[in-house]
This record gives C-alpha cells, sequence and structure tokens, in this order.
C-alpha cells in the first residue's frame, strides 16, 4: 500500500468519524467573536486562527493574572519577569513582544513608550468573560503592532458577587472581589484584586493593586474606568544591576451604538490612557540612572456596518489618535495618526465565507502604511471545514527605541517601520465524543526588524533596522469538553526562525542580538479540569518549552496544579505552582520562582 493511499485513507476516515461531532462543532460554529473581523461575527465564518479562553477555564484552572492564562496558548510565548504578571513580554508565533497587539474590549492597550509595558493590563482576573487571542497579521483590523497576533480581554458586563482571600510562599497575601448591581437599564460591574509578595530573592518583592467598574446602560452603551499600580524588584530584568520599577495605568474607555442611518449600523468608541513609569537602574546607587516616564494616549474611532444584497456586508469607518510622553530620560515627544479601514464579507451558498479587508494608517512622523487581508472559510462537511488568509502588518517603533538611554542600553533616534507579509492554512475537524482537532501551517517574512545590538558584552546595546526575518510553523490543538463541565486541551506549536546574519552595524565583524534571535522553536501546553467523587475538582497544567537564546538551548518543563472543593458557596483552593522546582529563566538573566504554593477561600463567583 502506498504512502499517498495511507494519508488518503487515513484523511477519509477522520472525516466519516467527524460526520457524529454534533455539539462541539455547533457550539464552535455558532459562538460569537468580536476579534477575528471588523463587527462581531460567529466562530465558524471566520477565515483566521482564533483562539479563545473562555470564562470556565478562568475560573477553574490554576491561573493567577492574564499573563498565566495566556501560557495555556502554545502559540503565545510568555516571557515573564516575575511571578504573577508582574512584568512579561508577550510574543505570538514567534514574533518579538513589541509585534503582539494588547487590547482590551477592542481598544489598543500597547504603550507607545516600550513594548515591556504591554503586560500591564488594567482588568481584575475576575472581571474577564473571555480572552480571544488572532493568530498571525491583524494590521488590516487593528492597525499597527499586530505582527505575530492580537490579544483581546474581553471584560464582563455583570458577574454574580464575589470575595476571595489568598496565603502562600514568599508571604504572598492576596484578595480578590466584585460585584454587580442593576438598576432599570443601568448594570453596574465592580471588581478589585491586590497582591503582596516579600518575593523569592533579592530585589524581586512585589505589591498591586487592580480596579476596574464597567457601568452599561441597557444594551448600546458602557463606560469603563480601571486602574493598575505595581511595585516590584527588578533585578537584573535590563542589565547586571538590583534595579527597582514602579508603574501604574489608569484607562477611560466609552463606546455607544448609534443605531441605523441610511442602513447603516454605527457604532463609536473613545479612550483615553495614560501609564506612568518611575524606574530606579540600581538601588544601592539611587543617584545613577533615575527615570520617570509618563506617557498618554487618547483614541477615537467611528465604525459602520450595512448587509448588502441580502447576505453580504461592508463595514467601513475611521479612527484617530495621539500617543505623546513627558519623560526624564527620554524627553518629550509625540505621534499622532488617522486611520481609515473597510472589510467585506461575502457567504457563497451555505458552506464557504470570503472576506477581505483594507487599512490605510497614516503617521505624522512615519508616513503612510496600507495594510491589506483576505480570507477564506470552507465547510467540506459538517464536522471538516478548511481556511486560509493572508495580509500584510507594520509596527512603528515606541519611543524607547527611538529615545532611551542608560548604563546598558543607548537608542538611536534614525530607527523606523518594521513591515510584515503572513499567511496561513488550517483544518479544523470535530469527531465523536466532542473532540476538536485543528491544525495550521502559517508563514511571515519581516523586514526592517527592529532589534538592540551590542560588538562584546561589555558594550551598550543599540537600536537598528536590522533583520529580514523569515519565519514558518505549524499549530496543532486538540479539545474536548464533557457535559459534566470538565475539559481536556492540549497544543503545540514548532517555528523555524531564521534572520539575516547580523554584521558590521555595531562597529564589529559580528554583533549580538539582545531579542529577535531568541525564541521557542517548540512550544507545549496541556491542560484538563476532571471532577472527582466528593466535589473535588482536579486541575492540572503543563508547559513544555525548548528555547534558542543565540548559542544556548534550553528546554524548560513547568508544571501547576489546582486542587479545589466545593462547600455550598465557599470554594477551597490549594495550588501548587513549579512543581518540578525547575529552575529556569524567560528572559536571559531573570531567574523565575521555584516551587510555591498558596491556599484560597472564595465565596460566591463563578
Amino acid at each position: 500500500m502506498s504512502t499517498r493511499f495511507r494519508i488518503l485513507v487515513a484523511v477519509v476516515s477522520l472525516v466519516a468519524a467527524g460526520q457524529a461531532a454534533a455539539s462541539a462543532q455547533d457550539n464552535f460554529r455558532q459562538t460569537v467573536v468580536v476579534t477575528a473581523a471588523a463587527t462581531p461575527v460567529e466562530l465558524g465564518s471566520v477565515s483566521r486562527t482564533l483562539t479563545v479562553i473562555t470564562h470556565e477555564q478562568i475560573a477553574e484552572l490554576p491561573a493567577r493574572s492574564v499573563v498565566d492564562l495566556l501560557r495555556l496558548v502554545a502559540s503565545v510565548d510568555v516571557r515573564a519577569r516575575g511571578d504573577r504578571g508582574m512584568q512579561a513580554d508577550l510574543s505570538v508565533r514567534g514574533a518579538s513582544f513589541g509585534q503582539a497587539l494588547v487590547l482590551v474590549d477592542g481598544v489598543r492597550l500597547n504603550d507607545a513608550q516600550s513594548g515591556h509595558h504591554n503586560g500591564d493590563i488594567p482588568v481584575p482576573l475576575d472581571a474577564i468573560e473571555r480572552i480571544e487571542v488572532l493568530h498571525g497579521a491583524g494590521s488590516s483590523l487593528f492597525g499597527a503592532d499586530a505582527f505575530g497576533g492580537t490579544i483581546n480581554i474581553i471584560t464582563r458586563r455583570e458577574a454574580p458577587a464575589s470575595v476571595s482571600l489568598e496565603a502562600g510562599s514568599f508571604d504572598l497575601l492576596a484578595a480578590r472581589g466584585q460585584a454587580s448591581f442593576a438598576r432599570g437599564d443601568v448594570r453596574q460591574l465592580v471588581s478589585a484584586s491586590a497582591d503582596h509578595s516579600t518575593g523569592f530573592m533579592y530585589e524581586r518583592q512585589f505589591q498591586s493593586v487592580d480596579l476596574l467598574a464597567r457601568t452599561s446602560v441597557g444594551t448600546r452603551s458602557s463606560f469603563t474606568v480601571s486602574y493598575l499600580w505595581k511595585d516590584f524588584g527588578a533585578n537584573g530584568f535590563y542589565g547586571a544591576a538590583p534595579s527597582h520599577e514602579w508603574t501604574n495605568q489608569s484607562r477611560l474607555a466609552a463606546d455607544h451604538r448609534f443605531g441605523s442611518w441610511a442602513g447603516w449600523d454605527m457604532t463609536g468608541l473613545a479612550s483615553y490612557r495614560t501609564h506612568g513609569d518611575h524606574f530606579l537602574f540600581n538601588v544601592e546607587r539611587p543617584g545613577v540612572s533615575e527615570n520617570f516616564h509618563r506617557s498618554h494616549a487618547i483614541l477615537g474611532s467611528l465604525k459602520a456596518t450595512r448587509t448588502v444584497g441580502g447576505r453580504a456586508s461592508l463595514t467601513a469607518g475611521v479612527d484617530t489618535g495621539t500617543d505623546w510622553i513627558r519623560s526624564t530620560n527620554l524627553r518629550n515627544h509625540s505621534t499622532t495618526r488617522v486611520s481609515g479601514f473597510a472589510e467585506w464579507r461575502q457567504p457563497f451558498g451555505a458552506r464557504v465565507q470570503a472576506d477581505a479587508s483594507l487599512r490605510v494608517d497614516r503617521y505624522d512622523e512615519f508616513g503612510s502604511s496600507a495594510s491589506p487581508a483576505a480570507g477564506i472559510s470552507w465547510w467540506l462537511t459538517p464536522a471538516f471545514r478548511l481556511k486560509a488568509s493572508g495580509g500584510r502588518a507594520f509596527r512603528v517603533p515606541t519611543f524607547t527605541e527611538r529615545y532611551y538611554s542608560d548604563p546598558a542600553n543607548l537608542a538611536r533616534a534614525e530607527v523606523g517601520p518594521e513591515s510584515s507579509w503572513a499567511g496561513e492554512g488550517g483544518v479544523d475537524l470535530f469527531l465523536a465524543n466532542d473532540w476538536m482537532l485543528q491544525a495550521n501551517l502559517f508563514g511571515r517574512r519581516d523586514r526592517d526588524v527592529i532589534d538592540w545590538l551590542r560588538a562584546t558584552p561589555a558594550d551598550r546595546w543599540r537600536t537598528f533596522n536590522v533583520h529580514t526575518v523569515r519565519t514558518i510553523g505549524l499549530e496543532l490543538n486538540a479539545r474536548r469538553t464533557l457535559p459534566s463541565g470538565a475539559f481536556v486541551q492540549a497544543g503545540y506549536t514548532g517555528i523555524d526562525l531564521a534572520a539575516d546574519t547580523v554584521s558590521t552595524l555595531c562597529g564589529a565583524s559580528a554583533c549580538l542580538s539582545k531579542y529577535v534571535l531568541e525564541y521557542a522553536p517548540h512550544a507545549l501546553t496541556a491542560a484538563a479540569m476532571v471532577p472527582l467523587p466528593g466535589a473535588v475538582r482536579l486541575a492540572p497544567s503543563v508547559q513544555y518549552k525548548h528555547r534558542r537564546r543565540n548559542a544556548v538551548i534550553a528546554d524548560d518543563v513547568v508544571m501547576d496544579l489546582r486542587v479545589s472543593r466545593r462547600f455550598g458557596r465557599y470554594d477551597v483552593r490549594v495550588e501548587a505552582t513549579n512543581l518540578g522546582d525547575t529552575t529556569y529563566q524567560e528572559i536571559t538573566g531573570v531567574a523565575m520562582p521555584g516551587r510555591a504554593a498558596t491556599i484560597s477561600l472564595v465565596y460566591g463567583g463563578r
């Protein structure tokens, strides 16, 4: 029997087996998502790869921050500088940490000062309804920074009252709570959390406060106020010195549906965000390189959607934004943009959906950038789908990449935007017993990628538009959900990244790269929630990363576990992190905590 014939038999068998899968496929097709298109659409019509972390997963799995939840997505490489998301870089599909776009309720959160602050997300964990991760280029929908992927944190409009107290290793104390109120058409959600720890080593202590209040008026309007404050030891984060950092972020956002006008459904949103960063390079020499930064961002958007010909839809809109900074190190700078975008979605019969989108962004400093994209989704059978998409993405440099200076780093103001073309193709298969399998092949070619380079370890890092980066990869995902609420999921991502050899730009025959050549060629994640007798629930998770840091290879396996039991309205949880006491680093030179345990008491919620 030939190899081709065996493959054909296997594919036919899988498709036939998929005919018996009904509930998993129906849930998938009917789930409404907001990140993969310019307007909310059913997941079954999306032509791009989208991962959804549900509220049920958030409630059950051993995760203590948004960063911990994103670790469950194999294609998201979390490179943390501490526990509980105190500071973390987020990378998707092998792209650098600045090439991932973070949104909250569809509004961009990326900080113009530095991509290292994109993980400062002012949303308490309990206030999250779900997280949608759009894999691949997203600039045609969202503009700059959506190279490797887009992460959209979607907040809850209402939730049952809850409160929790937690204590554990390294003198950890934490508390969370939230409540909802309703009066007529007005609904109010208030959520808060706080954490404190003395840390697992010198200058790695941390404390944080996270607050959110969301007011919804009917189904048309909402207004959100949120605030995040962090105080953490930053030992070795950006050099050998024992640094310390204080950050805070305030965010105001409002959205409104204006209703229909001449057949167009109109929506608008506006937001203001300010981020503060106080960085002390060496706590033992406080007079040397102490920096204060304050960045601001104002955004406004107007969007309209209409049905064309009974089935197709057209969405068009404009938005504008201004970012500015006041800094003792970077000095005072600003950048402004105006953008226009449109998306066409066209069904062909009941099984095929095509889409095409285009966005043009005009920056006062960097000129114009056009970002087209197109995709198609085809259900060959009710349980077997093919999809393919492609598009262009771009990123503008941060203020840090252009103006920052300290004893270890010296930026160059000449660096300019990066650009990328990316494509993917994949299959979704639904088997009997509510199994869902997914496989995707993707590729990306990046140009003028910004990196920090130096000739020797004694030199300062400097910024250059230096790389052409070619990336190809494979994603495999499997998930099964049971009526009891139990689930099991696993994902694998393999990446091959090739970058042009870095030479001469830093003044030597060869240069050292700080970020671009650090990635994870292989990543495997798995998680589950299993109910046991006696109302006990077991929720393990494991992450394996094969990391490449220039010439250094590392294999890290980190296992976490939650055991919980419900007593009426109370939930008692015992969690263990890094069960194997693995010694590992996600950022070169920054040690991660060893084995730790916590116990918590939760009242209400879900």
